[in-house]
């Protein structure tokens, strides 16, 4: 066994949870990693002998840009026609192929879940020829030019911690939490329906919550609820979508969240959560004390366990987010340094964007620094063959036959001039 402490929330022996993933060791606290968690790519960039310290023990952020494709770094993949904003995980060779042959060396990649795919594509493919994969062109005019960018939810427009939990409704039902919680909707229920009830009258072992209201001497609040501040190392995302699995299966939650948002019922949910994933820890805590294991001592267990104050490295980062975030910032930032590349150059010379998106709508003015413009800048190339070639591609990629008759007034519409 090895232990395993990653920033994405895999945790636990690394033989069980690295999940086929690269890792890396850290030189300070010694817990291992994936590559590919770490901010900006930068542990697959490392010299051999080389020093790595993780995000949690580092006490300084790298401003340098990794290489075009590495482990971590945000990329673009092309997906059909339209390009898609990607997380590189890892690359491998197909030993069949011969060296030479250009999709030989193939990228497992993890697509940002905010991608808006067409309907016709389906699932995306787990990994991606490194051919179909671009970095964010920076500097590169004339490329940037030739990429037509599918919708994807920006990271800009993406909710942060902060939000999460106020906006639960749009957090990710999950399957898991389900499973846990199905057979406990009754007594969820009843916690629900507790505020008009007597709480001395319930059973403080089978809600350990009320035990703690009863010794605390808590109060009503003013909106006739008890509002209990513990979570444990429960996430800002989990917390969402716990709370949304309790407005949508307890009767009457939807309609009275002030009641049990942030409180008595939802907390004994949080409760539930953590005594199903850690009955085995504390199962062997107790048996080392040769004390008697019972559903009341997990139950104890584990709101013990949600009262903790937890260190900030013990919660969850969104690596997916911080990749996107880095990736847009070069993808979009018009500056003096990124030169004519910044000004609105994307899909230019290549048609319009996937359902006519506006790529730069609502971009943050902190990325927009300004410079001296130039209207020709935003001319779209009159170049005949890169006109022809753009309508050939649009006609194999949707499979349409176009007979004789209707080749020359589709070309006349591209290029007016014919």
């Amino acid at each position: 066994d090895y232990t395993f402490h990653c920033r994405c929330g895999a945790r636990g022996n690394g033989h069980e949870v690295a999940g086929g993933q690269k890792t890396i060791r850290c030189d300070l606290c010694e817990n291992w990693a994936h590559i590919a968690c770490q901010r900006g790519g930068r542990a697959s960039n490392l010299r051999p002998k080389e020093a790595f310290y993780c995000d949690g023990c580092s006490t300084q952020q790298s401003k340098a840009v990794p290489p075009t494709r590495n482990a971590g770094k945000g990329a673009l993949a092309r997906l059909g026609k339209y390009w898609y904003p990607v997380r590189l995980i890892q690359s491998y060779e197909t030993a069949s192929l011969p060296a030479t042959a250009r999709n030989r060396v193939r990228w497992q990649v993890v697509w940002w879940r905010g991608c808006k795919f067409p309907s016709s594509v389906g699932s995306p493919p787990s990994d991606v020829e490194q051919g179909d994969l671009v970095d964010e062109l920076w500097q590169d005019q004339s490329k940037r030019r030739e990429i037509r960018l599918g919708e994807w939810v920006h990271s800009w427009d993406t909710p942060r911690e902060e939000d999460l939990i106020q906006n639960f409704m749009s957090a990710q039902p999950s399957k898991e939490l389900d499973v846990i919680l199905r057979p406990h909707i009754a007594s969820l229920q009843k916690l629900l329906d507790s505020y008009s009830l007597d709480l001395s009258q319930c059973d403080a072992e089978a809600y350990p919550v009320i035990d703690y209201i009863s010794r605390s001497k808590k109060n009503l609040d003013g909106v006739g609820a008890y509002s209990i501040p513990f979570c444990g190392d429960i996430s800002s995302h989990e917390y969402a979508k716990i709370a949304r699995w309790f407005a949508e299966n307890i009767p009457g939650a939807s309609g009275q969240v002030e009641k049990w948002l942030g409180g008595m019922p939802l907390v004994h949910a949080f409760t539930l959560v953590v005594a199903h994933r850690k009955a085995g820890y504390f199962k062997k805590r107790v048996e080392a004390q040769n004390q008697e294991w019972n559903n009341s001592e997990l139950l104890k267990m584990a709101w013990a366990d949600l009262m903790i104050s937890y260190p900030a490295d013990s919660f969850v980062a969104d690596v997916d987010l911080e990749c996107l975030t880095t990736l847009e910032v070069r993808m979009f930032e018009d500056s003096e340094e990124a030169g004519l590349a910044g000004n609105r150059q994307w899909g230019l010379d290549a048609g319009q964007h996937h359902r006519r998106w506006d790529v730069y709508f609502n971009i943050p003015t902190e990325w927009v620094l300004g410079r001296d413009y130039s209207e020709s800048e935003l001319e779209v190339s009159k170049i005949l063959p890169a006109l022809f070639n753009r309508f050939l591609t649009d006609a194999i990629d949707s499979a349409a036959p176009y007979p004789a008759t209707t080749l020359m007034p589709r070309l006349q519409t591209s290029c007016p001039t014919l």
